[in-house]
Formats: C-alpha cells, sequence, structure tokens
C-alpha cells in the first residue's frame, strides 16, 4: 500500500500533484491552508482529504508530506514546526518549490522527518483545470536518501522521468527551467508584437510564430543547442540584422532594446556553433551593442 500523503498548501502545483496521485491510490490524508476555505476547495478536487488550517496535522510517522509553499514560506514553517511536531521517524517531506534544496526543510529532521524536494518541469497556469497527466515530465529532485526513494516513488507513479541533483545544483537548474519556460513566453509575446507592427493580424501572428517556434524546438531535441540554430545571424548576415534595426527604430522603437538583448543571446549561440566567421561577428557585435 501507497503511504498516506499530506498536503501542506493549496498551491497549483502540489494539488496537481497531489491529484494524480490519489488517481493512483495514495490515501490523502490532511490537506492544509491557512485560509480554511482554500483547503476545503483544494479537498473538493482531490476528492478526498481532511481540511485543515494546522500544518502540524500534515505529518505523522510513516506519512509523506508534500510541501506546496510559497519559497520565501517554506524554511520559516520549518523552524517553526520543528518544536512543535512529535516524533514523525520514518516520515518523508518533499517541497515542490524548483529554486530551493531539500535543506530548506532541515529542521524537521529533529523530528525524525527525511527530508527533499521533488519539482515538475511543467506549467501550472489554470488552477480550475489542473492537468490530466504529467506522463513524461521531468522532475528534479534531491535530499535525504528516503527523502530521495520517496520522491523517486512518486515520479514513477506519475510516469515522469527523475533527475537528481546535488543540493547546490538547483538554483541553477531552476534558473535554466525558468529561461527555458518564461523565457520563451517573454520571446514569443515580443516577436509577436512585431509581427502584428508588420501587418499581421493577432491569431496568424501567434499560429505562425508557434508552428516556427515549434519547429525550432524539434530540431533542438534532434540535434541540441547550438547546432540547432539557423537564420540571418547564424549565417553572419550583418545587412538583414541593420534592416532588422531600422524597420524597429521606425516601427517599433519601444520593442528594440529587447530585439537588441535576444539578438546579443543569439549572436553568442552563433559562435558556440563555430560557423560564424570572426569578421562577421564583429560587424554583428558592433551593430547590436547597446
Amino acid at each position: 500500500m501507497s503511504p498516506t500523503l499530506h498536503l501542506l498548501g493549496s498551491g497549483r502545483a502540489g494539488t496537481a500533484i497531489a491529484r494524480l496521485l490519489a488517481r493512483r491510490s495514495f490515501p490523502i490524508g490532511s490537506v492544509c491552508s491557512r485560509n480554511l476555505a482554500h483547503a476545503e476547495a483544494a479537498v473538493a478536487l482531490l476528492g478526498s482529504g481532511r481540511p485543515t488550517a494546522d500544518p502540524a496535522a500534515c505529518f505523522a510517522p510513516a506519512a509523506w508530506t508534500l510541501v506546496a509553499l510559497p519559497e520565501g514560506a517554506i524554511a520559516p514553517l520549518a523552524a517553526q514546526l520543528a518544536s512543535r511536531l512529535p516524533d514523525c521517524r520514518g516520515a518523508v517531506a518533499l517541497h515542490v518549490s524548483g529554486a530551493l534544496p531539500g535543506e530548506a526543510l532541515a529542521p524537521l529532521r529533529a523530528r525524525g522527518v527525511a527530508v527533499g524536494s521533488v519539482h515538475p518541469l511543467a506549467a501550472f497556469a489554470d488552477r480550475a483545470r489542473p492537468p490530466d497527466s504529467l506522463a513524461g515530465t521531468t522532475f528534479d529532485l534531491d535530499g535525504d536518501p528516503a527523502a530521495r526513494a520517496a520522491a523517486r516513488t512518486i515520479v514513477a507513479a506519475l510516469e515522469g522521468h527523475p533527475l537528481e541533483l546535488d543540493g547546490d545544483g538547483k538554483a541553477l537548474f531552476h534558473a535554466a527551467a525558468a529561461t527555458a519556460a518564461n523565457g520563451l513566453v517573454a520571446l514569443l509575446d515580443v516577436a509577436t508584437q512585431l509581427a502584428e507592427r508588420g501587418g499581421a493580424k493577432p491569431d496568424a501572428a501567434r499560429r505562425a510564430l508557434v508552428a516556427l517556434a515549434r519547429s525550432a524546438l524539434d530540431a533542438i531535441e534532434q540535434r541540441g543547442a547550438p547546432d540547432a540554430l539557423t537564420g540571418p545571424i547564424e549565417r553572419g548576415e550583418a545587412a538583414v540584422v541593420a534592416a532588422h534595426l531600422a524597420a524597429l527604430a521606425a516601427a517599433a522603437p519601444e520593442l528594440l532594446p529587447a530585439y537588441r538583448d535576444f539578438a546579443r543571446a543569439t549572436l553568442a549561440t552563433a559562435r558556440r556553433a563555430g560557423r560564424l566567421a570572426p569578421a562577421a561577428a564583429a560587424e554583428l557585435a558592433r551593430l547590436l551593442a547597446p
């Protein structure tokens, strides 16, 4: 039988994970939020559990606790709970933060709790429509041996891929994830604005650019970056980039800094690919200087 799973916090990621685990026969115990109405709403979404406003109710011997709190609240709450909890030997606590190591829960070790983290590389944008599956999702994890084992069990139950990190690597890996996901959204937002300024209708611009980005992602998956890079910067076409800059200066000057930032990052990738002639790289760097 699976251990009882408690949920501390009613955030989107933790609730989504707990909901999927409940469907895979993990019994849900306490579901805690400072706002009891939020806990009750989470229980309704999970289909089981006991709503509570007391975080100590989410810990018990041999039980597992998902800590789904804002990053700034995790370590302070662990410190507070360390003096309140009874002996919880055999318990595991895993937070779902991407940036913090499992060590943020370290005070709980004094009560016999193994601590760690399990963080899904997935976006949970809509609280009312949590995902029906996380199959294929990568979860980065770290922590004590027992906590890592519990995290691997959770990832296997969700049909995901575990990626074990040292605690010191969590912040860098989270920066990578934020760059890949949030940076892509920002990039396409700028690109869509540029397309609209060029006369494309919003829906048409979005369809075209998302399809183009998807093809680039497919190339990265097959060949890896920077080898998947194409386009005028990769080819050293300074005249094309100069035309871009002139068009932006005339029609969308407020987007010029963002274009330069993205183009300089592209230039750095092109240099890493090793196909750009030094003279072309120097001319592009001159054009793109702030």
